[in-house]
Formats: structure tokens, C-alpha cells, sequence
């Protein structure tokens, strides 16, 4: 009997299997939204840090995004220009904590033990005298979080998972574009102390200088905000910060690491080891890297974090491909016998 390599036999069977069957196996949608609605709301607890006389900060469902010049976000199938307008320290300045912040987590979620969550994020900030650095109350940054219970708010000051959090204007100032918190621990891991960050441990390898984060290029306001307000949002950002463009930015859980990314381009890696859970909720946030709000009217609408398309999706274990790949082998030789 001809002997075959059992690498192509593999190959050779899984080409016989109708190609539509591989995203099915590949991975599940566990949750999504593409928050269209003003109903959404219901789904989430909102998080926010308090003001003097009522929250600091809102959140709106259902928000039309175009309003602000914002083109539909990328993995949207409708063509709506729908989503999640996440503003922080814009009704009155926050008190009783180092920054303002606001988060919306999801409710009863049972997730898998491996997932990938994924969400498109637009960070807006009205500039000083472009959009070259922040103006007043810009200093904002977009925030991800997974493990946690969804009941207290996931910032800077605490958090009960894992949250990674981008600063999409000046690049969040002395303290670095790109941070990761893990279990409330202080300090937080940051590439002098840690391994995690992809763009390694040098100085500024969490700041949006180091050529690693060069992937994020410069942009310009959309012609809308210009209008609006020529003398703030005119120039162009600085390259390595998500400002003013629809990015990706994915949570992967593997059972053994988690991993940030933007773009398909790894930020961070924590091992599960040096994590604690609590719970199995995911939150979007927006971070004010102070307290201060701001009334005036442009910066209570261009200051504003913009999220899309959440979807989360179990990732199968590599036994299961293993079994079907088995699996294919055998309808392959049952094909060849007849």
C-alpha cells in the first residue's frame, strides 16, 4: 500500500470539506452589538464617576455619529452611522477621585474560556490651536475591559479584571499613550517593570513616540468639525495615537494569555497567571487623564470617544480542530475506497 505524508493526507482531507463549514468551527458569535439603538442601553450598567451636584460624564445609545463628520465605522453591515458616544467629564468636572471616567459593562454574560472581543473605536477631541495637541478637557482616552463583575466602574483608580486603555490625543501627556491594569494592582504593569508591551521596555514604549506605534498614522479632522470650529480642529495629529480614524481594538483571551491589539497590531501580553477575575462582563470606557470639565459648547461635542460593532466570539480549543481534521482523513479515505 502506497504510503502518503501525513501532512498533505490532513491537507488533502480538510480540502474536501465545503469551505462554508470553516468559519462555523473557526469561532461562535457569543455577543454582539452594534448599538443602534436607544433601547441598547438596557443591556449595560452605566459607570460614572460622580460631580458635585450629579454625574460628570454620559453615555449615549443610538448616537448618529455623522453629526460630528464621522464616516460609518468599518465593520458596520447597515451603512447606519449608529453607535455608543461615551463622554467623560462633560456635564461638570468629576470629584472625590484622581480622574474622570465612565464605563459601560455588559449584563450576565457567560463566557467561554477562550474568546476574542472586538470593537471599532473613534477617539474625537476638540485641539488647542489644531488638532496637533489637545484643547480643553481633551486629554481623553478609550478603555477596554474583560473579567470583570459589570457592577463598579473599570478606570485608572480600580478595576476587578484586565482593562487597556489608549490616549487618543497628546498621547496622554508624561504618562504614555498605551496602559494596561491588571487586578487593581499598583504600579501598573508598564514596560519598565513588565515584558508585556510588544513594542518592548525601553522608556517610551508605551508612548505613541516609539516607532512601533507608527501603524497609526497622521490624520486630519473630517471637513465638518473644521467648519465648526476652524480654530481648534484644523492641523493634523501626531503619529502613534488613534485619533480621528476608525480603528479595531480586540481583547484576545486564549486560556493562556490575554492580548491587546489595534489593528491586528499587539499592544500588550498578560499571562493569565498574573490576572485575577471578577467576573465574566466586558466594558467600554473613556478615561479623563484629570477632573476638569469644560461647559463650552464645542467641547461638550467634540470631545468624545465613539464605539461600534462589539462582537464577542469563542475561539474553539485546538483539540476540536484536531477532531475534525481526524474527521476529514476518514471521509477523505471512505472517498478513495470507492
Amino acid at each position: 500500500m502506497r504510503k502518503m505524508n501525513h501532512t498533505r493526507l490532513v491537507a488533502a482531507a480538510m480540502a474536501v470539506l465545503p469551505a462554508a463549514i470553516f468559519p462555523a468551527i473557526s469561532s461562535a458569535a457569543v455577543y454582539s452589538d452594534d448599538f443602534n439603538s436607544a433601547a441598547d442601553a438596557a443591556n449595560y450598567n452605566v459607570l460614572i464617576t460622580a460631580g458635585a451636584t450629579g454625574p460628570s460624564s454620559d453615555a449615549t445609545f443610538g448616537y448618529d455619529y455623522s453629526a460630528l463628520g464621522i464616516p460609518a465605522a468599518p465593520h458596520t453591515a447597515d451603512s447606519t452611522t449608529l453607535g455608543l458616544r461615551l463622554r467623560v467629564d462633560n456635564l461638570q468636572s468629576s470629584v472625590g477621585t484622581v480622574v474622570g471616567a465612565i464605563a459601560v459593562a455588559t449584563k450576565g454574560l457567560s463566557l467561554p474560556s477562550q474568546y476574542v472581543v472586538s470593537a471599532d473605536v473613534w477617539g474625537n477631541y476638540i485641539g488647542g490651536t489644531s488638532i496637533a495637541a489637545s484643547g480643553a478637557n481633551g486629554s481623553t482616552g478609550a478603555a477596554m475591559g474583560i473579567g470583570t463583575s459589570g457592577t463598579s466602574l473599570q478606570y485608572i483608580v480600580a478595576n476587578d479584571g484586565l482593562l487597556v486603555e489608549t490616549f487618543h490625543d497628546n498621547g496622554g501627556g508624561a504618562n504614555g499613550a498605551y496602559r494596561v491594569y491588571a487586578n487593581n494592582t499598583s504600579p501598573r504593569p508598564t514596560p519598565a517593570n513588565s515584558s508585556y508591551y510588544a513594542a518592548g521596555t525601553g522608556a517610551n514604549s508605551a508612548t505613541y513616540t516609539d516607532p512601533y506605534y507608527s501603524f497609526l498614522t497622521s490624520q486630519t479632522a473630517p471637513a465638518a468639525q473644521l467648519t465648526l470650529s476652524p480654530a481648534t480642529q484644523g492641523g493634523s495629529t501626531p503619529a502613534g495615537i488613534i485619533g480621528f480614524a476608525w480603528h479595531t481594538m480586540t481583547i484576545t483571551q486564549d486560556g493562556v494569555n490575554v492580548t491587546w491589539a489595534i489593528d491586528g497590531h499587539i499592544i500588550t501580553t498578560v499571562p493569565d497567571s498574573a490576572l485575577t477575575f471578577g467576573g465574566s462582563q466586558v466594558s467600554l470606557g473613556a478615561d479623563d487623564s484629570g477632573l476638569t470639565g469644560s461647559s463650552a459648547a464645542n467641547n461638550q461635542l467634540l470631545n468624545a470617544d465613539i464605539w461600534d460593532n462589539l462582537t464577542i466570539t469563542a475561539v474553539p480549543e485546538p483539540a476540536s480542530i484536531s477532531l475534525l481534521g481526524l474527521g476529514a482523513v476518514g471521509l477523505l479515505l471512505a472517498r478513495r475506497r470507492k
